[in-house]
């Protein structure tokens, strides 16, 4: 774990130190320089790439090349997260046969990041931005473990608000606390359980298996989240929230409110509207709901796609992307009085519907947990058919 290493600790030492002693125009290159370090100590072979993608991210928002870019990063992303040797050619040729596949250091925020920084310069909604405040972005080391995803324009202004105090550093210390105790009090502990899944062979055991692994991914993302979180506010920079009690969610569209907030927002807005608005365009001969549903089906193809370019995954997002447009439908189409009585917004029904909304959820993990045969065969016994 990199933010339990001395090291980190010695960096994050140094860029406070450091952040804090230059004028506030020299704060983006402190931060890239202490990045750079960060990816030299931790994944130097990935360095090359990062700066080369930083590089084209700067000189595609500066000449308007939005979709070269994002073409080229997804051919980046391909590359890595297919699953084969590509990606170990990109960094350093061929490796000895069955080494594993090379997956840069937070590839998937580093490229979501630099889409998003290019996408809003090229519609004007970023003024031109420096190399140095690129590069601040793009190597932010706090954030490039687990995330949270990060918006250039609140980073840049927290940057340049950024306050040493012990207020800061207090609050920032006990979140990352936080995160070391459900890291290692928790989803550590946890784990023991979701091991059991290669031999679990009856509903019970499956289930019991699945929640666990529900709970660890929870509590082990959270975790990085936190600690990514408490770092940067002993810096003073404000990142994200990323989780916020997503298994109290009382229906799915309010999960994904909870659940990995910067991916699904990011994907709200650079997926789902635009899918949408394009549909709504071509006046094609369907309903509104109709176009809402192949907008999640569209939205959450990339949030599988995101974790890996495998068909557990693809599976999984389409499976949230079908449970999205059913919840869709039933707004649309169940009469209004329902939604207006006293059984509807009772706490028993909001109980009920947290519990469903929970089974839905970790009927899900089973294909995110596993190969999609693997996952199969969880699944028919989850669902009492051996």
């Amino acid at each position: 774990m990199i933010f339990g290493d001395l090291t980190f600790f010695a960096i994050l030492a140094g860029c406070w130190l450091t952040f804090h002693a230059v004028p506030i125009r020299a704060r983006p290159t402190v931060l890239a320089s202490w990045g750079v370090l960060f990816y030299a100590v931790y994944a130097w072979q990935a360095l090359p790439l990062v700066l080369g993608l930083t590089v084209a991210a700067w000189v595609a928002g500066t000449q308007g090349r939005t979709w070269p870019f994002i073409g080229a990063v997804l051919i980046v992303f391909a590359a890595f997260k297919s699953g084969t040797d590509a990606g170990r050619w990109l960094l350093i040729g061929p490796g000895p046969a069955g080494t594993a596949p090379i997956v840069p250091l937070g590839l998937s925020f580093l490229a979501f990041e630099l889409m998003h920084l290019v996408i809003e310069r090229g519609r004007g909604r970023v003024p031109s931005v420096p190399f140095a405040d690129v590069a601040a972005f793009a190597f932010y080391f706090p954030c490039r473990v687990a995330g949270p995803l990060r918006r250039y324009p609140a980073f840049a202004a927290s940057v340049a608000e950024a306050r040493a105090s012990f207020d800061n550093v207090y609050a920032g210390a006990v979140r990352v606390a936080i995160g070391f105790l459900k890291k290692f009090l928790i989803a550590d502990v946890l784990a023991s359980t979701v091991a059991e899944m290669s031999y679990a062979a009856t509903p019970w055991h499956v289930w019991k298996v699945t929640i666990a692994f529900g709970l660890q991914l929870y509590f082990d993302f959270s975790a990085y989240s936190d600690i990514a979180i408490g770092v940067s506010r002993t810096l003073g920079i404000h990142v994200p929230e990323n989780f916020r009690s997503p298994y109290l969610s009382a229906n799915i569209r309010d999960f994904w409110t909870r659940w990995h907030i910067t991916l699904a927002s990011w994907v709200r807005d650079y997926v789902f509207t635009p899918v949408g608005r394009e549909l709504f365009r071509t006046r094609m001969k369907a309903s509104p709901v109709s176009i809402a549903a192949l907008s999640y089906l569209a939205a959450f193809l990339v949030v599988g796609a995101w974790h890996g370019l495998a068909a557990n995954f693809i599976v999984w997002g389409l499976y949230h992307g079908a449970l999205l447009s059913g919840h869709h439908l039933y707004l649309t189409k169940a009469p209004p009085a329902m939604f207006a009585s006293e059984l509807y917004r009772s706490r028993a029904m909001t109980g009920v519907s947290t519990v469903a909304t929970f089974l839905l959820v970790t009927i899900g993990w089973v294909p995110f947990m596993t190969d999609l045969p693997n996952a199969m065969r969880l699944l028919s016994i989850m669902l009492g058919r051996p």
